[in-house]
């Protein structure tokens, strides 16, 4: 039956089981949340040094303007993304979404695009804005494993030769490009992600492993080669080393989280910000937070970070097949695995990265791509299934007879009378005695020959007198044997029983 737009809404939300509306509801709200505090924290980190920069009109709110652009472009681009099949991303136009990547990747290392800054190129300019096409090629990636593994471990249309051949391809061509720039932290998050990702895919677990000893292998060697990385390695182990150099930036972020102690020193009212802690309003954000609002803001941030991976695991559980539950681990994984690449790098835990904190830090690519990766995870709940019971099968073959009766009213096979023809009936709406008419049931009738129910002639209107041959003009409904005839058998059986 047609349905109003509003009925629509509704049964959009409404309609949508508890197990697949709640962790869509909750990721969401955690992005929101996430995306707003980013701003506030972006403002308060960076207003006093763009106050008194010439390279920000001297304007306090410079980079929270920026940043409210991209992520409203972000969000466009989410919606567009959560309203589309991601069946349609991992695979109609994959193919096309991948070359755009390599060829962006590949665009940076022209001398006419490239920009180059702290010993990498990884930036293409574009007017005043800067484009970091490695951000932008986490989700080709995820996308890209995703389809291949759906392809070989579900459908079984390629081989095990031939699936290596293409993830070989796929998958490691923009991460080589993405290394050569050179920008570790990235291919590290991408690699834990597709770790993650073959994990639940269903490889082997020591192949995993194997793999992932030999990539901690291979960045370790890769790190140790040039000054700039090895500085960083060093730095970790003993920052005050080089004070004024190398480990200037890590002690700063020391000193904000000794100020802020357990509540912080107030929102606003960080020290460090002032010029003293370098990238105050991008890397090293969550020094700032741990400064003004102290050990409980960023447990309160890290809590909300926990709640947004417990949902996308959720969406991830309940996705319909293989790729789905891919994409949307791919995804949530990306996220929490930048966050604690960032969190330990501050920390001193791990070498710094000089990756953002997803949501929060400064920086359009990151943004948007992050706002990319919500949105695809929220397409994979959208199509998310309740699995197809006998009782659906059984719903699915009944017949509705829209024809109107004398009174202006329909009859549904499902829903029985009620409301007038076009509009849809509920088992709760009352319907008068008067109204159950039985004309509907005409045994010459075609509309409800796929039914299940059996319509004959005959029924409580036949006369005394009639007979079998002769129908009454009325009919009535076969539902089979009673209740009594089904458990004790018919008369004639029971005869037999008895002799």
């Amino acid at each position: 039956m047609a349905r109003t737009k509003a009925q629509k809404r509704e049964h959009e939300v409404f309609g949508v089981p508890a197990r697949f509306m709640s962790p869509r509801l909750i990721f969401c709200v955690c992005v929101v949340v996430l995306s707003l505090f980013g701003l506030l924290m972006i403002y308060s980190a960076s207003s006093v040094t763009s106050l008194i920069s010439a390279d920000t009109n001297f304007d306090p709110a410079y980079y929270v303007k920026r940043q409210a652009i991209f992520l409203a472009a972000g969000t466009v681009a989410a919606l567009v993304l959560a309203s589309i099949d991601y069946h349609t991303w991992s695979g109609s136009i994959l193919t096309g979404v991948w070359v755009l990547t390599v060829v962006m990747l590949l665009a940076i290392f022209a001398s006419s695009m490239g920009q180059g800054a702290y010993g990498a190129s990884r930036w293409i300019g574009i007017g005043s804005f800067s484009l970091q096409p490695s951000e932008f090629a986490k989700v080709t990636v995820v996308l890209t494993a995703a389809n291949l593994a759906q392809r070989y471990f579900d459908d079984a249309t390629i081989d095990f030769d031939r699936f290596v051949k293409l993830m070989g391809a796929g998958v490691g061509i923009p991460l080589i490009l993405i290394l050569a720039q050179p920008d570790k932290g990235t291919t590290m998050v991408l690699a834990a992600t597709l770790l993650v990702m073959g994990y639940l895919a269903g490889l082997p677990r020591n192949l995993i492993l194997g793999i992932a000893g030999v990539g901690i292998v291979g960045f370790l060697i890769l790190s140790l080669r040039d000054d700039y990385s090895r500085a960083r390695i060093v730095t970790m182990f003993n920052p005050w080393r080089d004070y004024y150099g190398d480990g200037y930036q890590l002690i700063q972020g020391f000193y904000a989280f000794g100020s802020g102690g357990l509540f912080g020193v107030g929102l606003g009212f960080s020290r460090q910000k002032y010029s003293y802690l370098p990238m105050a309003h991008n890397d090293f954000i969550f020094a700032v937070i741990g400064e003004e609002l102290g050990l409980v803001g960023t447990l309160g941030m890290l809590a909300v970070f926990a709640l947004l991976g417990w949902a996308g695991a959720r969406i991830a559980k309940n996705a319909p097949d293989l790729a789905g539950r891919l994409i949307a681990s791919g995804c949530t994984g990306l996220i929490i695995i930048q966050l604690l690449v960032n969190v330990c790098g501050v920390l001193g835990m791990i070498p710094l990265t000089g990756k953002p904190v997803p949501f929060i830090s400064y920086g359009g690519s990151t943004i948007v791509t992050c706002m990319l990766l919500s949105g695809l995870t929220v397409s994979v709940s959208r199509a998310s299934r309740l699995p197809e019971t006998v009782y659906d099968q059984a719903r699915g073959r009944w017949n509705v007879d829209e024809r109107e009766q004398g009174d202006g009213r329909a009859f549904d096979a499902v829903e029985g009378f009620g409301g007038t023809h076009g509009e849809e009936t509920f088992v709760s709406d009352p319907t008068p005695r008067s109204a159950r008419t039985q004309t509907a049931f005409d045994a010459h009738s075609t509309d409800l020959a796929q039914s299940p129910f059996r319509v004959v002639e005959g029924g409580a209107g036949r006369s005394r007198g009639a007979s079998d041959s002769q129908p009454s003009g009325r009919s009535r409904i076969d539902l089979g044997p009673s209740a009594t005839e089904r458990l004790r058998g018919g008369s004639k059986e029971r005869g037999k029983k008895r002799r």
